[in-house]
């Protein structure tokens, strides 16, 4: 059964009419030249910013993350077969996309907030392979889908949308909440600050989920040139820390880091 859109003024079927999703009561949201649609309209746009998305796009497009996103590609295989998968908190599309390259024939989609990081999702995805990946602008707490929708749900480096997922998700169907190791940029870290903390690994429980697992995976990495300032931009960090500090970074040509990353694994439980 193929995933269909919910309309968010009166929660009817949208439907595809030329290049328009629209509802039997006429709500009507266009789709963008890029591929994407925007249930946010009249909304301030937040999330990442414009320069937080092109800085995270150039970064993921060198690999740096490619043992990670093999993680969430064998996490996801290891637990479901989905035919359907959501990416609540999608950015770019980075791991929506090789999602794709593993799970071929699912029907895949991504929201964010950050129009800017949907709008480069679906372009690249437009430019690549014609639209396989449906993405669309909206917050995580307010999901323009129907319950029982999907087969999993990733959460990455993003806020969690628990009770959300669990209503998307079908009976059995799988969350991956996936984040930073203990020791995650270390290196980053130390070439910063003059005292550097290691990241708290715990375990949240959810509502309406039980955990059934934990992945993970470690490697390090020589980030060179401007793909430091990449890095370092498109982390939390870049809003915490002082001129001085980020000065430290500009005069590096080459930085060795730990890459370390989490993925806590929870089963939907549903009458």
């Amino acid at each position: 059964m193929a995933v269909l859109y919910k309309c968010p003024v009166c929660e009817d079927v949208l439907e595809m009419r030329g290049k328009s999703l629209v509802c039997t009561k006429r709500h009507t949201f266009d789709m963008a030249k890029e591929g994407y649609v925007n249930f946010a309209l009249g909304k301030n746009d937040s999330g990442d910013s414009a320069e937080m998305c092109a800085c995270r796009r150039r970064f993921l497009s060198k690999g740096y993350y490619s043992g990670f996103s093999k993680l969430i590609c064998d996490s996801v295989e290891k637990y479901t077969d989905p035919t359907s998968l959501l990416d609540a908190g999608c950015g770019e599309g980075y791991y929506l996309r090789k999602l794709r390259e593993r799970f071929p024939q699912a029907e895949l989609f991504g929201v964010d907030l950050a129009k800017e990081a949907v709008r480069l999702a679906a372009k690249s995805e437009k430019q690549m392979s014609g639209i396989k990946n449906l993405y669309s602008v909206c917050g995580i707490f307010s999901l323009p889908f129907f319950d029982n929708s999907f087969d999993a749900v990733i959460s990455i480096f993003a806020p969690v949308g628990d009770a959300e997922n669990a209503r998307v998700l079908k009976s059995g169907g799988y969350m991956f909440v996936a984040g930073p190791g203990k020791t995650h940029l270390s290196g980053l870290k130390s070439a910063v600050y003059e005292k550097t903390y290691e990241n708290e690994e715990k375990t949240r429980e959810y509502d309406g989920f039980c955990f059934v697992g934990k992945e993970s995976c470690k490697y390090s990495v020589t980030v060179e040139d401007e793909d430091i300032l990449d890095l370092f931009t498109m982390t939390p960090y870049y809003w915490k820390t002082s001129k001085s500090d980020f000065e430290k970074l500009t005069k590096l040509t080459k930085l060795e880091t730990e890459l370390s990353f989490e993925i806590s694994v929870y089963k939907a439980l549903k009458q």
